[in-house]
C-alpha cells in the first residue's frame, strides 16, 4: 500500500552554487518541512530524497538535499514538488483542510443553487482557482478567495459560493 503524499513546496530555482534550491512553500505549517530529514520528489509515488539541510531565508525556504551538489544538478529540479506522507503532517485544525479535498466536492451559489463539482484545482502561484464543472459540462473559473468562496463543508461534500455579482458570468470559459 503506498502512503498518501501532500505537496507542501515547489522548486522555484537553484541558490548558490552548491545544491541548493529555493522553494514556494505550500503550506500554512513551513515549521514540518524545517524538521524533517526525509522528503519525497514529484507526487505519488514520489522520489524519495535525504534532506542534508533546510532553512529559512528572508521569507524564502532553501533546501540542500543529498546528492544534488551541482547548479545543474539543482536546476534539474526546477519546477519539482516536494511532498511529506500525509501522516507526518500535524492534524489539521477545525475549519483546515488541504486543497486536493476541494476536488469532488458539489458547488452551489449563495442560494444554495448547484453550479457543479470541482474537478481539479489549478495552482496559479497565487490565489489557487477551483475548476468547476458544470452538469452541462461547461467549465467555470473560481478564485478560491474569501471574495468568492464563502463556506467549505467537507462533511457535506459542499463548497458555497459567496454573494459576488457577476462571479460565475465573469469565469465561464
Amino acid at each position: 500500500m503506498t502512503q498518501e503524499l501532500i505537496i507542501i513546496a515547489t522548486v522555484l530555482r537553484p541558490h548558490g552554487r552548491h545544491g541548493e534550491v529555493r522553494l514556494r512553500l505550500e503550506t500554512d505549517h513551513p515549521a514540518t518541512l524545517l524538521k524533517s530529514t526525509r522528503i519525497y520528489i514529484g507526487d505519488e509515488p514520489g522520489e524519495p530524497a535525504t534532506v542534508e539541510g533546510i532553512r529559512m531565508h528572508k521569507g524564502i525556504g532553501l533546501l540542500k538535499l543529498a546528492g544534488i551538489d551541482t547548479i545543474d544538478a539543482a536546476n534539474a529540479l526546477r519546477g519539482r514538488t516536494i511532498c511529506l506522507p500525509k501522516d507526518e503532517l500535524p492534524p489539521l485544525e477545525s475549519g483546515e483542510f488541504f486543497l486536493h479535498d476541494l476536488v469532488g466536492l458539489d458547488v452551489v451559489d449563495h442560494n444554495g443553487d448547484e453550479i457543479g463539482s470541482t474537478e481539479w484545482i489549478l495552482e496559479t502561484g497565487g490565489t489557487p482557482v477551483l475548476v468547476v464543472v458544470a452538469p452541462d459540462g461547461e467549465e467555470i473559473m473560481i478564485p478560491f478567495s474569501p471574495d468568492a468562496v464563502g463556506e467549505v463543508i467537507l462533511e457535506e461534500n459542499r463548497i458555497t459560493l459567496a454573494d459576488l455579482p457577476g462571479l460565475l458570468e465573469i469565469n465561464r470559459k
